[in-house]
């Protein structure tokens, strides 16, 4: 056997190979599903996420919007108020993580004359205590959005805390702190007296 054919017999062998392979199409759709499977379940895990996210995000929004409208629409309120509504206004969650992983501060923020608005009150309800951003009792209060009262006027403002969990917190394994403010002005009579909470 001469060297050329050393080197052709091999290079004829592996070109039959390649014309026979390149001409078979079997198994491809199975390539294909294996190559697309893990961008789909990625697709579809990043998806849930961002939605459940942006839903905590809204439900916490709307859970502040409730606890500050349900107490400005009292004349007076007492703890016992205060507790019941914490309690019913948690629902607004819609699952039963807000317990170990939410806050609740309520404050009366109130101006008179013309000095500048302190707090009058606080009310703190849940298990992941937090520090208000609004202020403490009697000291100088910081509105959010930079509002401003007028000399004699009084808000109620709500701030929930809620320690956000990735649902597939094996692969992000961040949390976060959503924090979400509402303000409204009471409706039936100043609501500056303490109600002992």
């Amino acid at each position: 056997m001469s060297r050329t054919d050393l080197i052709s017999k091999p290079l004829r062998v592996f070109s039959s190979i390649t014309r026979r392979l390149a001409g078979n199409d079997e198994g491809v759709a199975g390539i294909e599903m294996a190559i697309i499977t893990p961008v789909l379940l990625l697709l579809l895990c990043g998806g849930s996420e961002i939605s459940l996210y942006a839903r905590s995000h809204f439900q916490t929004a709307q859970m502040a919007s409730t606890v500050a409208d349900a107490v400005a629409r009292y004349e007076a309120i007492t703890s016992s108020d205060i507790t019941s509504i914490f309690s019913v206004s948690s629902e607004v969650m819609g699952n039963e993580d807000f317990k170990e992983n939410g806050y609740v501060i309520l404050t009366s923020v109130s101006r008179t004359g013309g000095a500048a608005p302190v707090v009058a009150w606080q009310c703190k309800g849940g298990s992941d205590a937090q520090t208000s951003k609004i202020g403490i009792v009697t000291k100088a209060a910081t509105l959010p959005g930079n509002l401003t009262l007028d000399a004699t006027d009084n808000v109620i403002v709500a701030e929930v805390f809620y320690r956000y969990t990735p649902l597939f917190s094996n692969f992000t394994p961040v949390e976060t702190q959503l924090y979400k403010t509402a303000v409204f002005r009471p409706r039936l009579g100043s609501l500056t007296s303490a109600p002992g909470c």
